[in-house]
């Protein structure tokens, strides 16, 4: 085994509607895999998965599973010990976090928020600092400039509105909603598309706007960080008026940073 192994780890990410495998080495994502979370069913799919990702080769020694599927969590994480020599971490509220942490139940907070809110603190440099998931729900956490949590908020994204304006109504299609959105349509498949991407917008700036009016006051001036990931950030992130900072591996990267804080032996 050489050091440069050493330094690399597999990170899963089990989300709601995707599950993505990650091979990490510092700052870069060397391979990576992408499967819809539905496809994985039991564990010869999820062994069929891991078998067949690149990035899993002898010699590595790590992994982390971040995971927001109960049933899927406790698979990767048996068949990855399976193959690997080293630490197989589960990422909970259990671990040493790099953040002080209060949450009603501690242990009900998902695994994405906090592997986002360690790589939000990583990146914070003593500033205050609001972390943006887009995915299937989007979720919003704050870091204050002394990496104490503040609190968050969780609201349904892009595909969850779609989904129920064609279900709970009689009439409206179910459409896909791309990047090259007029803002006002004149076609029920174009004015859903701009109500969802441009309200999505509109309410995740505000929201922030918010967050940040709150922050100055009780706990410091300079201007919070604000990270934004997730599965819809590309099409949402370039029409957020907000300074911001997009990086669509944070949650792989904030696993990783849990990882190392948490390896046997280091």
């Amino acid at each position: 085994m050489t050091g440069m192994d050493n330094d690399r780890c597999v990170i899963v990410e089990v989300g709601n509607s995707v599950t993505e495998l990650a091979l990490l080495e510092g700052e870069s994502c060397l391979a990576r895999e992408r499967v819809p979370t539905a496809g994985l069913q039991g564990a010869d799919d999820v062994r069929r998965v891991i078998d067949s990702f690149s990035g899993l080769r002898s010699g590595l020694r790590s992994a982390a599973v971040s995971s927001v599927v109960p049933r899927l969590t406790a698979l990767f994480v048996d068949l990855l010990s399976v193959r690997l020599e080293g630490d197989v971490l589960e990422i909970s509220s259990a671990l040493d976090l790099p953040f002080r942490f209060e949450y009603f139940p501690r242990t009900s907070i998902g695994a994405d928020r906090l592997a986002l809110l360690a790589f939000g603190a990583g990146r914070a440099s003593g500033r205050a600092v609001i972390v943006v998931d887009l995915g299937t729900a989007v979720t919003i956490d704050v870091l204050d400039r002394n990496a104490t949590y503040r609190g968050g908020m969780i609201l349904p994204g892009i595909d969850l509105q779609r989904a129920a304006l064609h279900e709970r109504t009689a009439r409206l299609p179910l459409v896909d909603i791309g990047s090259d959105v007029p803002l006002l349509g004149r076609s029920t498949e174009e004015c859903i598309r701009s109500g969802i991407l441009y309200g999505c917008a509109r309410q995740v700036d505000g929201l922030i706007g918010d967050i940040r009016s709150t922050l100055p006051v009780s706990h410091g001036k300079d201007e919070p960080l604000v990270v934004v990931t997730g599965g819809s950030s590309r099409i949402i992130a370039p029409m957020l008026h907000c300074l911001h900072e997009t990086d669509e591996h944070a949650v792989l990267k904030g696993a990783a940073l849990l990882l190392e804080l948490n390896r046997t032996g280091r």
